[in-house]
């Protein structure tokens, strides 16, 4: 089982991250970017698949219902 939100081990870790002093925070980011991303923040992209999101992108599934305009608001579109 997880650990829960008041557990002395989360506390430390949070108190932990609000202490640790910038060039530590600089090292750390660094460091994940270097095993992330070898090749810098470019190599996670490719533009044939940048397009082809572009192309096949979310669209909204069908269209936006009328406003409800009735002084109740239990016609036939709210309901």
């Amino acid at each position: 089982m997880g650990a829960k939100p008041g557990d002395a081990e989360v506390l430390a870790h949070i108190e932990s991250i609000c202490t640790r002093a910038e060039p530590d925070t600089d090292r750390l980011v660094s460091a994940m970017f270097r095993g992330c991303w070898p090749g810098g923040m470019g190599d996670r992209t490719e533009s044939v698949a940048r397009e082809w999101v572009r192309r096949w992108g979310p669209r909204r599934a069908g269209s936006i219902p009328p406003a409800c305009s009735c002084v109740v608001g239990r016609c036939h579109i709210c309901n």
